[in-house]
Protein backbone atom coordinates (compact mmCIF):
# COMPACT_ATOMS: atom_id res chain seq x y z
CA UNK A 1 0.00 0.00 0.00
CA UNK A 2 1.30 3.32 -0.78
CA UNK A 3 1.65 6.20 1.45
CA UNK A 4 0.08 9.47 1.26
CA UNK A 5 1.59 12.63 1.39
CA UNK A 6 1.15 16.49 0.36
CA UNK A 7 3.30 19.33 -1.31
CA UNK A 8 2.10 22.39 -0.26
CA UNK A 9 3.38 25.11 -2.46
CA UNK A 10 3.40 29.10 -2.27
CA UNK A 11 3.77 31.76 -4.90
CA UNK A 12 7.71 32.15 -3.82
CA UNK A 13 8.44 28.37 -3.00
CA UNK A 14 7.03 25.91 -4.84
CA UNK A 15 7.93 22.94 -2.26
CA UNK A 16 7.33 25.21 0.70
CA UNK A 17 6.78 21.62 2.74
CA UNK A 18 6.01 17.68 1.92
CA UNK A 19 4.62 16.11 4.51
CA UNK A 20 3.56 12.17 5.04
CA UNK A 21 -0.47 12.39 5.80
CA UNK A 22 -1.82 9.73 8.25
CA UNK A 23 -4.74 8.78 5.87
CA UNK A 24 -6.31 5.26 5.15
CA UNK A 25 -8.03 6.93 2.32
CA UNK A 26 -8.51 9.81 -0.17
CA UNK A 27 -10.68 11.89 1.71
CA UNK A 28 -9.20 11.86 4.88
CA UNK A 29 -5.99 13.08 3.02
CA UNK A 30 -7.32 15.53 1.73
CA UNK A 31 -8.18 16.53 5.05
CA UNK A 32 -4.96 15.69 6.53
CA UNK A 33 -3.02 17.94 3.84
CA UNK A 34 -5.46 20.91 4.09
CA UNK A 35 -4.29 21.26 8.29
CA UNK A 36 -0.62 20.82 7.09
CA UNK A 37 -0.97 23.93 4.49
CA UNK A 38 -2.86 26.21 6.84
CA UNK A 39 0.54 25.49 8.80
CA UNK A 40 2.94 26.87 5.92
CA UNK A 41 2.51 30.99 5.68
CA UNK A 42 1.06 32.42 2.30
CA UNK A 43 0.28 28.62 0.67
CA UNK A 44 -1.27 28.88 -2.74
CA UNK A 45 -1.83 25.25 -3.49
CA UNK A 46 -1.88 22.06 -2.23
CA UNK A 47 -1.09 18.09 -4.06
CA UNK A 48 -1.79 15.09 -2.40
CA UNK A 49 -0.69 12.29 -3.32
CA UNK A 50 -1.10 8.38 -2.83
CA UNK A 51 2.74 6.58 -4.01
CA UNK A 52 2.66 8.30 -8.00
CA UNK A 53 -1.09 8.62 -8.14
CA UNK A 54 -2.15 12.45 -7.49
CA UNK A 55 -5.27 12.21 -5.56
CA UNK A 56 -6.23 15.74 -5.46
CA UNK A 57 -4.87 19.52 -6.64
CA UNK A 58 -6.32 22.09 -4.22
CA UNK A 59 -5.61 25.81 -5.11
CA UNK A 60 -6.61 28.61 -2.69
CA UNK A 61 -9.08 31.14 -3.26
CA UNK A 62 -7.63 34.49 -3.09
CA UNK A 63 -9.74 37.68 -3.15
CA UNK A 64 -8.26 40.39 -4.69
CA UNK A 65 -6.41 42.93 -2.73
CA UNK A 66 -7.92 45.79 -3.91
CA UNK A 67 -10.96 47.51 -4.24
CA UNK A 68 -13.07 48.12 -7.36
CA UNK A 69 -12.68 51.53 -8.62
CA UNK A 70 -15.96 53.53 -9.09
CA UNK A 71 -17.29 54.03 -12.11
Amino acid sequence: MDSYYCIVGTDAEPVAELCVLDARDDLTARARALEVAETVVGWARVSVHAGERVVSLIERAVAPSSLPLAA
